[in-house]
């Protein structure tokens, strides 16, 4: 739930590097390839209710993410999380507290 915006449907969208890993985060995904950016890693990964196939996130080397593992659990980074209306596809703005 977010204050400030009403009870509806809608899409979020999230951008590569909004993802954090967290082994207790509420979003769980299949990874299917990881790839070494320098100080970054790059994840590409699957989840069931993703309209896009692929989820991909950047993530920090230093976050210690294990190469091969089968899944990955993430939080989100709050000012990284766009929301749309699935009624008018128009953003909807929100602060992040």
């Amino acid at each position: 739930e977010i204050q400030g915006i009403a009870d509806q449907n809608v899409t979020v969208g999230i951008r590569p590097e909004g993802f954090i890993p967290d082994e207790n985060g509420p979003l769980r995904c299949r990874v299917s390839n990881t790839e070494v950016m320098g100080r970054d890693v790059s994840i590409v990964s699957t989840h069931s209710a993703s309209l896009n196939p692929v989820v991909r996130s950047i993530i920090n080397a230093d976050h210690g993410i294990q190469l091969q593992q089968e899944f990955v659990r993430y939080a989100v980074k709050p000012h990284k999380l766009f929301i749309f209306s699935r009624e008018t596809e128009e953003r909807i703005p929100f602060e992040v507290k």
